[in-house]
């Protein structure tokens, strides 16, 4: 049995092949966001992954794709997603299995039984399963509404404090000349045709100089990383309370490479809710996304012998 796991971001989607859980291929491709382009050109992103993996189409049982714009908490029909994989549906000869990354990520970190799951990366949401298999999430609003601990929400206030610095109505701010070098102009004033210009500016990986800002010793930086932390911290507390888990697992890069962020998350969270065990999921988000595809594909192919 093979089958296809994909993890698509805003610029690449990566693709592996798994035959009996073993990895044997592995192709980058184009972004699969059909909210952004053209879900015909998304579809032939995919394509060009999966032909790239060099994998002829009768030997793969199925595709699981974990899906960022997908959410397991909507009570509404997706006419976007319904466009996009109605069309591989049409074009491809074996069965596509999608679900939200976080979703997604959660079974790789504990496929059955009480999870909780925290991703911070450019956006950030919670995710919860108890012992009954119900789902939860919490945050994941979208970055003008929410995403609390995000890379996003940590650059847009460290921008916000590097202006005011500026305009003398914050205090000083090793933020400023960060935000200056970092998108290469020689005056705040000069940012507003950048951070409004076309293309749209990369404002969430501006996070990782408010890091750097923070070791160094500024403490507006420090501060931001900290409500950044707590924030997440009090959406793991949530869910844990929620599921009745013990453990909690961590995925994104300001969670997983941030190490202020991450002690401050961890320390945080124990005092809001007791000793917890918190883990990176073992399997990477294509890994888990080609055993959900193997897992669902193995129930509907006994169904239909029962059936028979």
């Amino acid at each position: 049995m093979i089958c296809i796991g994909a993890d698509w971001g805003g610029t690449v989607t990566r693709l592996a092949a798994f035959e009996n859980g073993v990895r044997i291929a592995e192709a980058d491709s184009g972004p699969l966001n059909y909210r952004n382009i053209p879900p015909e050109k998304a579809a032939l992103h995919l394509a060009e992954g999966l032909a790239a993996l060099g994998i002829p189409a009768v030997r793969i049982t199925a595709m699981g794709i974990a899906d960022p714009s997908l959410d397991d908490a909507a009570e509404t029909d997706d006419e976007a997603a319904g466009r996009f994989y109605a069309i591989l549906s049409e074009r491809l000869s074996f069965p596509v299995y999608a679900r939200s990354d976080a979703f997604i990520t959660l079974t790789g970190l504990k496929r059955d039984g009480p999870a909780v799951l925290v991703i911070a990366g450019t956006g950030s949401m919670g995710i919860a399963r108890n012992a009954a298999g119900e789902i939860r999430t919490a945050g994941g609003w979208g970055r003008l509404t929410g995403d609390e601990g995000s890379g996003y929400t940590i650059a847009v206030r460290a921008i916000r404090s590097a202006l005011r610095a500026a305009d003398g109505l914050g205090g000083p701010t090793a933020l400023t000349g960060a935000l200056l070098g970092y998108f290469g102009v020689t005056s705040p004033r000069r940012l507003i045709p950048v951070l409004y210009g076309d293309p749209k500016p990369d404002i969430a990986a501006f996070s990782l100089e408010v890091a750097r800002c923070a070791d160094r010793g500024d403490e507006t930086a420090a501060a931001i990383l900290r409500d950044a932390a707590d924030g997440l911290a009090e959406i793991a507390a949530h869910l844990v309370r929620w599921s009745g888990s013990r453990t909690v697992g961590i995925w994104g890069s300001v969670l997983i490479r941030n190490e202020r962020v991450r002690g401050r998350f961890e320390g945080t969270l124990r005092k809001l809710a007791g000793g917890v065990d918190i883990a990176v999921p073992p399997l990477s988000a294509e890994e888990a996304a080609a055993d959900y595809a193997a897992s669902l594909s193995g129930k509907n192919q006994q169904q239909r012998s029962n059936a028979s």
